[in-house]
């Protein structure tokens, strides 16, 4: 079992004491710390220790208690599933979530995807579909390309049914399982039109195109069995006798590898790396051995695993992962590999906060995430020494600090393997974000340097797009949904089907709010949802980036909503704070706004309003385009936006 989980640190010693102590809390029907748990959760467990995890989930799963994010997962197969239940359990509390997973009735699909029953009777948070091939293929004669082109063609039908059916009667995405490599007979198989490796490649591909288009999310089995090996990956006594599609013993390891993925989906994959320097970027101490001492680049095996673990660190960069520094160094001493060897891949501008002293990893860590504006659950943490990695472990409990051991040669392994940077399908905003995490750091210290606030926002040259939703911008507004937690007034979730449903319906202002700076494009950084009740509108939903804290963005997308509500007539807006653990920030964000109370409710939550005729209009520097659609939704010049200026945006 422990070679399953490399990334993960070795088995606490204490490890049994400290389950105990979480499980009596649990059976005290309190939820026991979420720190804590997680990291019980996320060590390389036995057999023994798997089973108690597993049953920990189970029972925490019926304690109300924030911290861990809910997920309600439904199981839907041709192949028995239910071994999955218990280790996705498992498999969540050490990535944050409380999954409780639901299996359809044995070989459900056909039902599910074409009946008007909901086999599973309830909503969902998710359906994961894992299909065997005998529910996809079709007549395929080899040799016979347009069979195989029809069978493909049919399998695409039912994976558009079963996502269809995923949104119309549980509310919520499907999630298909691409189709394990199989036993290929000869090497000719994959160009041999109707052979089983050649459909399945197609298949996946297939998968692979409709998961880019949004049409559904997608668990890459095919590469995880890849990883295992075919052999080692699916029985075939279990899967003739059981109906199992793939080994028992692998579904630790399989449960983790969607618990990925369903943190991706819910703003719980990693952002940031950080990195040391010394034996984890170039083998030898800089400071020691001197720019011509340290080992990196092509002329040493160990040299070259340095280099690819930096190429892979870049690849992570322009998928918008940021990347900092860490290091018990002197800055001008660490930063000359970056700015003089000649084999150095990762340079200065690449790295967002460089962070190199002599203070404890703990403590810059800390100062990284504060500089970052990121909670300490989205950093991850990567140092070749032991010692480090357990002090880091001990003092910040929430980074993720992946055990990646002491030769670079399995750095990448690791980093890859942990899944901490899982994601959905990219859009443009992902790609853009760690240039725009870079452009945050270049804020900090021009506000540093300028004395007078309103100097400072001038000086940033700021650029915002209001727009209202659409089918484009859908997939990034759904995901901030659902990761947004600090500045969020209600931290309410809603998955792809409605926002869409929102989009439509005209009782409902959707915005998406894009930020642009001379330093970097921040891509959307804010949604608004505004429900229309005749005379007093209600704003159902407010969460911004924290990558754009005070900016003067809040005040004028308020101006904005302002404008809207007196060019429809309305007397006044409504808003409520919901609090949580995370969201303290926004405590005061309607007093700030103008807004007055309205009232207090029994589960803590605060109610604002704000009379139109009495709101006073916010001074802010910050130039405003609208889009061509977005005119319908906010007509006019926006007088109320002080030093706003509106522009008509080209196309």
């Amino acid at each position: 079992m422990n070679t399953f989980f490399p990334w993960r640190p070795p088995l606490e010693e204490n490890w049994a004491a400290r389950v105990a102590e979480l499980e009596a809390i649990a059976a005290g029907g309190e939820m026991p710390d979420y720190a804590a748990t997680r990291s019980v959760a996320n060590q390389q467990l036995g057999p023994r220790q798997q089973l108690r995890i597993e049953r920990l989930g189970k029972r925490l799963g019926k304690i109300k208690g924030n911290g861990f994010t809910r997920i309600e997962l439904g199981l839907l197969g041709n192949r028995t599933l239910s071994y999955l239940c218990d280790p996705l359990g498992a498999a969540g509390l050490a990535r944050g979530l409380l999954v409780s997973a639901h299996e359809a009735p044995y070989d459900g699909v056909a039902g599910f995807a074409f009946s008007a029953k909901n086999c599973f009777e309830r909503g969902l948070d998710a359906v994961l579909a894992v299909l065997d091939e005998s529910t996809l293929q079709g007549e395929r004669p080899l040799l016979d390309r347009a069979a195989e082109d029809e069978a493909v063609q049919e399998a695409e039908r039912i994976a558009s049914a079963i996502a269809e059916a995923a949104r119309s009667k549980t509310g919520c995405p499907a999630i298909i399982a691409t189709l394990p490599p199989c036993i290929q007979l000869t090497s000719a198989d994959i160009a041999t039109p109707g052979s089983i490796a050649r459909f399945r490649l197609r298949v996946n591909m297939m998968l692979g195109d409709g998961a880019a288009e949004g049409r559904w999310l997608m668990w890459d089995q095919a590469a995880l069995a890849s990883r295992i090996g075919i052999e080692r990956w699916f029985d075939p006594i279990a899967y003739h006798s059981a109906k199992v599609p793939f080994n028992v013993e692998l579904c630790p390891l399989a449960a983790d590898n969607i618990a990925s993925l369903l943190a991706a989906m819910t703003g719980k994959s990693a952002r940031a790396l950080v990195l040391d320097l010394d034996n984890t970027l170039w083998g030898g101490v800089i400071g020691d051995d001197g720019l011509a001492g340290i080992r990196i680049g092509q002329n040493s095996a160990e040299g070259e695993a340095f280099i690819a673990f930096q190429n892979f660190v870049l690849g992570l960069r322009k998928r918008g992962v940021v990347l900092a520094v860490c290091s018990k160094n002197t800055d001008a001493v660490a930063r000359e590999p970056f700015r003089r060897h000649p084999d150095m891949l990762l340079k200065e501008e690449h790295i967002a906060v460089f962070q190199a002293n002599w203070d404890d990893k703990a403590t810059n860590i800390r100062a990284i995430a504060e500089k970052l504006g990121l909670g300490l659950e989205s950093l991850a943490y990567v140092d070749d020494n032991p010692a480090e990695r357990e002090r880091v472990r001990r003092e910040l409990p929430l980074v993720s600090t992946i055990e990646v051991g002491e030769d670079p040669s399995f750095f990448i392994d690791r980093v890859a393997g942990s899944g901490l940077f899982d994601h959905l399908p990219l859009n443009c905003d992902d790609l853009a974000r760690a240039n725009s995490y870079g452009g945050r750091a270049a804020v900090a210290e021009i506000r540093a340097r300028v004395g007078n606030y309103e100097e400072y926002l001038k000086s940033l040259e700021m650029r915002m797009t209001i727009s209202p939703f659409d089918e484009v911008g859908r997939p990034r507004i759904v995901q901030l949904i659902n990761k947004s937690n600090q500045f969020n007034l209600t931290t309410r979730r809603y998955n792809d089907e409605d926002v869409r449903r929102m989009q439509a319906d005209p009782n409902f202002i959707g915005w998406q709010i894009r930020l642009d700076d001379k330093f970097a494009q921040h891509g959307t950084i804010g949604v608004v949802i505004v429900i229309k009740k005749g005379s007093e509108w209600e704003i159902d939903t407010w969460l911004q980036s924290c990558r754009v804290l005070e900016r003067g963005v809040e005040q004028c997308l308020m101006n904005s909503l302002i404008e809207e509500a007196v060019s429809a007539g309305v007397v006044s807006i409504r808003g409520r704070y919901i609090p949580t653990e995370r969201n303290a920030m926004v405590s005061d964000f309607y007093p700030r706004l103008g807004f007055g109370l309205a009232g207090t409710n029994g589960n803590g939550s605060v109610d604002f309003v704000c009379v139109i005729s009495q709101y006073e209009p916010h001074p802010v520097s910050m130039n405003i385009t609208l889009s061509n659609d977005a005119a319908a939704s906010c007509p006019g010049s926006l007088p109320f936006a002080g030093e706003c200026a509106a522009e008509p945006r080209d196309g």
